[in-house]
């Protein structure tokens, strides 16, 4: 009679409390890098210094906090549903197989893999772009929050947030005019008006209609008093733009999701053949690596990653930013305008902690992985109230 073979590995349920705190516990140590490189990537320091602006660094714990709450959830929600969605591919495209003896066994080629590990990477990157905006927004309030802080005890002599421009003059400014009479935080929302001369176009006459206004409204509420709740956020990010605030970036976060698995794959298949190049099994799990050897392929893998997929995680954080809709069309004409308007040194911001954060986390993720694992394997073989 025919029987099925057992399945070796993790039980789903294992993998998912495993996994998903792995991942909670992860993204919480290593935030403060994420806040940083994010910080980096939308700041001006030079258009900063040009006016004396004291810095927006973060002045707490607390503060390198911002916005973890949203990173945490989304890992959570994004390794859950990697797991669930590759389990579930992986055995609908399975095929049932006889060995000699007649016995079944189900069976998942290479190529197989391959389709269901992207099928579910593509479920779990749509599961990501929203909580990334959210991150974002709330790294940008609690920026902004500390510009006006300082800028008060500083006694700047303007409104960073460019609140005050119809009180300036009565006649309307020129393109461009209030940029270069003082500094405006990109942390803030653009008016109307701000966005047309930041634009470079003359003010539209539109611009005093009721939806004009009411929007305005809100920019002036919220540029002078951020939000800093992860709840407040979304309630902001929804006032102030709709379902569209979530879905920001979704194709350049696409493409930087599949070209960090395409570099990273490719320098650790090229490095490790060069280590061994008389190896006849080139097989991904067929090598034998020392513990230095394993570092080095880690090490050098995640600085091609950094390298390579630095500017698209750049032009993904200016994208997803408040005003990024409303400034930048799509992801060449923001790498163009960064590129024209800060230097070329502006598409790599915040290479430092991120690829500190990329060294980190896999070795710190993979040791939680296997702790929690140890604990739930010998909780699930634990009987309770048993006589």
């Amino acid at each position: 009679m025919a029987t099925t073979s057992p399945q070796s590995g993790d039980s789903l349920l294992t993998a998912l409390i495993s996994g998903c705190t792995a991942a909670a516990v992860s993204g919480t140590l290593t935030y403060p890098l994420d806040f940083i490189k994010t910080q980096q990537q939308l700041n001006n320091h030079a258009y900063m210094n040009k006016w004396n602006i004291p810095g927006n660094y973060p002045g707490s714990i607390a503060q390198l906090y911002r916005g973890c709450s949203a990173l945490v959830i989304g890992s959570v929600i994004k390794n859950a549903t990697r797991l669930i969605s590759y389990n579930w591919s992986s055995k609908f495209m399975a095929i049932d197989t006889y060995d000699s003896q007649g016995n079944s066994k189900t069976k998942t080629s290479p190529p197989r893999i391959v389709i269901a590990g992207a099928m579910s990477a593509f479920i779990e990157t749509l599961w990501l772009i929203p909580f990334e905006n959210i991150k974002i927004v709330m790294i940008q309030n609690q920026t902004l929050q500390n510009e006006i802080t300082r800028s008060e005890k500083a006694k700047i002599p303007f409104d960073i947030t460019g609140g005050r421009i119809k009180h300036h003059h009565q006649r309307r400014l020129s393109p461009g005019n209030l940029f270069t009479k003082q500094y405006i935080s990109p942390h803030a929302y653009f008016s109307s008006e701000l966005l047309a001369q930041y634009n470079g176009k003359h003010h539209s006459k539109f611009s005093h209609s009721a939806s004009h206004n009411k929007l305005d409204a809100l920019i002036s509420k919220y540029n002078k008093n951020p939000t800093l709740t992860y709840l407040g956020t979304i309630k902001e990010m929804y006032q102030m733009k709709g379902v569209g605030a979530f879905t920001a970036g979704t194709f350049i976060t696409f493409t930087r999701q599949m070209a960090i698995s395409w570099v990273w794959l490719s320098t650790y298949n090229a490095t490790r053949q060069l280590i061994d190049p008389h190896n006849s099994e080139q097989s991904w799990f067929g090598h034998k690596h020392t513990a230095i050897q394993s570092i080095g392929l880690h090490v050098l893998s995640s600085i091609a990653v950094i390298g390579f997929t630095q500017p698209l995680d750049v032009i993904k954080s200016h994208i997803q930013s408040k005003n990024g809709k409303a400034i930048y069309k799509d992801s060449l004409s923001t790498a163009y305008r960064l590129f024209v308007e800060q230097g070329p040194r502006s598409l790599f911001k915040g290479a430092l902690p991120r690829g500190l954060k990329v060294l980190v986390s896999g070795g710190l993720t993979a040791a939680i992985y296997s702790y929690v694992e140890d604990i739930v394997n010998v909780a699930g073989g634990q009987t309770v109230f048993a006589s």
